[in-house]
């Protein structure tokens, strides 16, 4: 059976209610970070590969010169070295399992901005997701569903989100349920269930960390992560990230990672604190709408064949 035309026919009032959504999402994004003077940038989809990547995705061209982007950190990096404050909103690929959070093909939300230090990126995610929710509430298309706007509306007053330490959200968790020394990134999902507010999580252990984080001592990156409750898992991912040229040069040289010198090269010339964070649109709208899984936030959705029935 052919899966898309099998698929259409499953097509709900709520999926069209999340691709409404997520159109008001992307159109608001846009007008948050050009007020604030963010200069828009493409990164290219076909990255140059790296052998064994986590997730990656290699593409079977070009003796196998390329990979589909899984983020675009990198470039954002050389954007912002270039321009200050860039943002973009670009398709990914990961070879990811679960289908309740995870999608092969996705969009993302990303932005990097020089002279910027972690309080100051967190309050500018808090100010979006504020801006978000009520430019929703003011569109017609919206409008025309109670049920969504009551959800906007709740949402939004409830937006309070409360700011941990990784050592003091473990610490809460309860025993016996989950691995505390495991990335929280990777088992988000199970730790939302247990959460009844937006946690944002912050003194990251580095090694969880992204390699681009900024070392803050005691095993600690100046890096944060931003949980949904209820199962909506992981939103939001981000760091203040390093300058130690010396650093960022080796971490290349052991991952054999040659080709993107040119993100070294683009690092010497930044002078100042900078930070970058990434954020899923589709758990952005699976949240808003309230849909049961994040298959649910676009038409013909991309997950693991072996995992379609999940």
């Amino acid at each position: 059976m052919n899966t898309d035309n099998a698929y259409y026919w499953t097509i709900t009032d709520k999926k069209r209610q999340a691709v409404l959504v997520r159109s008001e999402v992307e159109r608001f994004t846009n007008q948050f970070f050009f007020d604030r003077d963010f200069i828009f940038v493409e990164p290219p989809v076909l990255h140059e590969a790296i052998a064994n990547k986590k997730s990656e995705i290699y593409v079977p061209l070009y003796n196998g010169k390329y990979s589909l982007s899984s983020s675009n950190a990198l470039f954002m990096g050389m954007y912002a070295s270039e321009f200050n404050k860039v943002f973009t909103i670009s398709r990914c690929f990961r070879d990811e399992r679960d289908t309740l959070n995870h999608l092969v093909e996705f969009n993302i939300l990303e932005a990097e901005m020089l002279n910027c230090s972690l309080d100051d990126m967190i309050e500018l995610i808090q100010s979006y997701l504020e801006f978000i929710l009520n430019r929703l509430l003011e569109s017609s298309s919206i409008k025309a569903s109670s049920n969504l706007m009551a959800r906007i509306m709740r949402l939004r007053d409830e937006l309070s989100p409360r700011i941990m330490t990784y050592d003091d959200f473990v610490s809460n968790l309860s025993e016996g349920d989950y691995d505390k020394c495991r990335d929280i990134s990777d088992i988000d999902y199970l730790l939302s269930k247990q959460l009844k507010e937006i946690v944002i999580i912050v003194d990251y252990p580095t090694k969880f960390a992204t390699w681009t984080s900024k070392k803050k001592g005691n095993g600690k990156s100046i890096a944060m992560n931003i949980l949904l409750p209820e199962s909506y898992g992981e939103l939001c991912e981000g760091c203040e990230r390093t300058n130690d040229v010396d650093l960022l040069q080796n971490k290349i040289h052991l991952a054999k990672a040659e080709t993107i010198q040119w993100y070294v090269d683009s690092v010497k010339k930044i002078k100042t604190d900078r930070c970058g964070f990434g954020l899923g649109i589709e758990r952005l709208v699976r949240w808003i709408v309230g849909a049961d899984r994040i298959s649910d936030t676009r038409f013909f959705p991309r997950i693991k064949l072996e995992d379609k029935n999940v």
